[in-house]
């Protein structure tokens, strides 16, 4: 009789030769599956699951000495966001697990409905979408390799969300299915927006790379006081006053940095004066709790009129005009894109409302091949 060892040994050498007759057919899957009959290649999910771990790490309740570059430490713990617009807490590979499912939820939607409109993206949108890639595989090429996300995932990644601007006109834009009327986009403009002009007046010393003393401050907002009776007297029309504006600002802003201990002459001092619409997200990074520092001392100041606002790193001479004194929707359209500003929220919650209606065919086989477990941070 033959040993257990010897046994052993054959079978362990018949499964050699199986493997060897099969091709050593051990390699990782393709592709996920499939949602809305849409293939979910590995390299995206990979991509979709990466980035899914990154919002989860920031999210992560860490302990001490714990950072999100411990995968297994993100993993285990204790996640808080917002996921489909409601608040959720769970466990990090579960918190995961849900972003990248609604991830390539997204993914699969954009791609089914971009073919079924027989949509095409311009060389501009394609240019675009490998020139981020260039910039993306250069910063982190070494860290996607590690994570089996190759550089063509990556720019397929980025053509996806070309495709999803390009619904965006597709059903908003002028020849959209349900386009922006002129009357919608002056609503817009006039109740959600603010077109304000302002000079700027720096209180970082860029030289020393140091936040303005008291006494410095005390003189920059004397001089931003002097900017403020001049354009008083040069900038009163209700229509943009560009060139007053920049005449103030090369005027005044020497003076103010000179405050500091800086330099700079005319020429550089006219790109502290700008004249910009603000849209309701630029606006909402000057919220603070109920009052936001911006708007609120333009609504005190009123329409047409110039005041002054303390930023806290920056002293701002500004005034809220109507933007329809000196543009039609058309131009305001071309200068700051209305359409995305209105809309591109709107679509994307369309398109992840439907990509999760879609019918969902993943393998979980491949699932927990690409573990997210197996994310490396480090290479």
């Amino acid at each position: 009789m033959r040993s257990i060892k010897t046994k052993l040994f054959s079978l362990a050498l018949a499964a050699c030769m199986v493997l060897a007759l099969a091709g050593c057919s051990m390699s990782t899957p393709s592709t996920v599956g499939t949602i809305g009959g849409v293939e979910i290649p590995a390299g995206i999910y990979l991509l979709a699951q990466y980035n899914s771990y990154n919002t989860a790490a920031n999210a992560a309740d860490l302990a001490t000495g714990e950072t999100a570059s411990d995968v297994k430490a993100v993993l285990k713990a204790t996640c808080t966001g917002t996921i489909n617009g409601e608040e959720v807490t769970a466990v990090g590979s579960d918190y995961v697990a849900q972003l990248t499912t609604r991830a390539i939820e997204y993914y699969a939607a954009v791609e089914k409905q971009f073919a079924e409109q027989n949509g095409v993206l311009d060389d501009a949108a394609t240019a675009e979408a490998a020139k981020t890639a260039d910039s993306l595989w250069t910063s982190n090429g070494d860290l996607y390799t590690a994570n089996g996300i190759s550089k063509t995932s990556v720019e397929n990644y980025l053509l996806n969300a070309q495709k999803a601007k390009a619904l965006l006109r597709m059903s908003y834009g002028a020849d959209g299915t349900t386009p922006v009327t002129d009357e919608e986009y002056t609503d817009y403009v006039n109740n959600d927006c603010y077109y304000i002009e302002a000079v700027q007046f720096p209180l970082v010393n860029y030289s020393s790379h140091s936040m303005a003393t008291d006494d410095e401050k005390t003189a920059i907002m004397a001089t931003a006081e002097s900017c403020l009776t001049a354009l008083n007297q040069t900038a009163t029309a209700e229509t943009a006053s560009n060139s007053a504006l920049y005449t103030a600002a090369m005027t005044y802003v020497p003076q103010a940095m000179a405050a500091m201990g800086s330099t700079v002459n005319a020429s550089q001092a006219v790109y502290y004066a700008a004249s910009q619409l603000y849209t309701p997200d630029n606006l909402s990074s000057y919220g603070s709790g109920e009052y936001n520092n911006l708007t609120d001392p333009l609504d005190e100041a009123g329409m047409n009129n110039w005041t002054v606002i303390d930023l806290g790193t920056t002293i701002l001479v500004a005034r809220r005009i109507d933007p329809f004194k000196t543009y039609t929707v058309e131009d305001l359209n071309n200068m700051y894109d209305l359409l995305t500003s209105m809309k591109s929220t709107a679509i994307q919650d369309e398109l992840y409302a439907a990509g999760a209606a879609l019918e969902h065919n993943l393998n979980n086989s491949a699932l927990n091949t690409y573990s997210a477990a197996n994310i490396k941070k480090n290479v």
